[in-house]
């Protein structure tokens, strides 16, 4: 492992230009910058009012608190820790975590994305979920090609576009939001707030039955708005229909092509079953632990469909095993790497398609050979 540390001195930021692994950068109290690397270069040099490091692997980094962190490329995950100071980040080609973090300015992330207890946070392009716990200032982003939650967040939310579902449960500002699948709102809004979402699914909006707004609502049809609210009826047949709570304090702007329910029933909060959130929504408290999972799910099912397709092959070859001990007397063990020799099979027992599918999959992942493959399933077939 490589080591270096560098005295922080006069330096007003530290900037990575290139991470070829995972990166973990954890802010601390000392004034020096301390570099690891499992790799074989590692570069951390200090010129003018910047710090520069660079590294062909993984990369542990240890800064001082106060300073901004710059990151330009990772090819990895990225792990962000204790840097009030805020981090500029410019593509990160895996996952993405955040942990009080300052003012955060992001361009690419292209796996998950998790902040908590952050500032103001900017996001140009997110390509999977995102997952916001506790933001102190605004929020703003592009593009998500993924799902979005976001708890507590204390400055107003701009979400461009939101390819997945959106779960937002506590946004002290304004909020406007375009998703095209459900969104699920738990909310309070103040005196003057603005609440606007369109949505190409429905929309679930759950408030105080003391809530002070003034709601247009829009849905497919007018029997799909639904308003659940103390004194208010149900429906009226209108579409889009005005609903004023209270003094109607705040605007709340709904738009769907599915449904529209407003309600203050926590009843209708907890099962949402006749919503029509496909049997899942609202979503759990510990949607965003799920986002995080995310990964280590496929990855896991990734691995049980290799353990299934091995298994086949298994299969087939013992098949052929079967049909070489029928014809010839005795047990012939099928060479993988050769198989020259091979005399020919009786036919037996169909070839079945999912059969042919494995066989050609371990010839595309270079497991067995072509001409393997080609006796492989002349010896399932017969020798037709």
């Amino acid at each position: 492992m490589l080591k270096k540390i560098l005295h922080a001195g006069s330096a007003s930021k530290v900037r990575i230009t290139a991470v070829s692994g995972d990166l973990r950068v954890t802010g601390w109290d000392r004034d020096e910058i301390s570099a690891k690397t499992d790799g074989d270069m590692l570069d951390l040099v200090l010129g003018g009012d910047e710090a520069t490091v660079t590294c062909d692997s993984d990369l542990i980094l240890s800064i001082p608190r106060r300073l901004p962190l710059e990151i330009e490329d990772v090819s990895g995950d990225a792990d962000v820790r204790e840097l009030p100071g805020g981090v500029s980040l410019r593509e990160i080609n895996g996952d993405l975590a955040l942990r009080m973090v300052g003012k955060i300015v992001i361009g690419t992330v292209m796996g998950d994305m998790d902040a908590r207890e952050s500032g103001p946070l900017t996001i140009d392009d997110l390509h999977s979920d995102l997952s916001v716990r506790g933001c102190k200032d605004n929020l703003a982003v592009k593009s998500v090609d993924g799902d979005v939650s976001l708890h507590e967040v204390q400055g107003d939310v701009n979400l461009e576009s939101v390819t997945g579902d959106l779960y937002v449960r506590g946004v002290n500002g304004n909020l406007n939001a375009r998703v095209e699948e459900d969104a699920v709102l738990y909310l309070q809004p103040a005196e003057g707030r603005v609440v606007s979402v369109t949505a190409e699914g429905d929309i679930l909006l759950h408030m105080s039955a003391r809530s002070s707004a003034a709601l247009t609502l829009s849905a497919g049809d007018a029997d799909d708005i639904r308003v659940e609210m103390p004194g208010v009826p149900k429906r009226d047949g209108t579409n889009p229909r005005s609903v004023v709570l209270g003094s109607g304090g705040a605007s709340i702007i709904l738009k769907a092509e599915g449904d529209v329910m407003v309600t203050s029933r926590e009843s209708d909060w907890a099962s949402a079953a006749e919503f029509d959130f496909g049997g899942s929504w609202p979503l759990p408290d510990d949607f965003s632990e799920r986002i995080n999972r995310s990964v280590e799910a496929a990855t896991r099912r990734a691995g049980e469909a290799t353990r299934r397709a091995s298994e086949r092959a298994e299969e087939a070859a013992r098949r052929v095993e079967e049909h070489m001990r029928r014809q010839h007397g005795r047990r012939f063990a099928f060479n993988w790497s050769g198989g020259r020799g091979m005399p020919p099979v009786p036919p037996g027992e169909a070839v079945t398609d999912e059969e042919r599918m494995t066989i050609l999959r371990m010839l595309q992942e270079k497991k067995i050979t072509s001409e393997d493959a080609e006796k492989l399933l002349s010896a399932l077939e017969g020798g037709k």
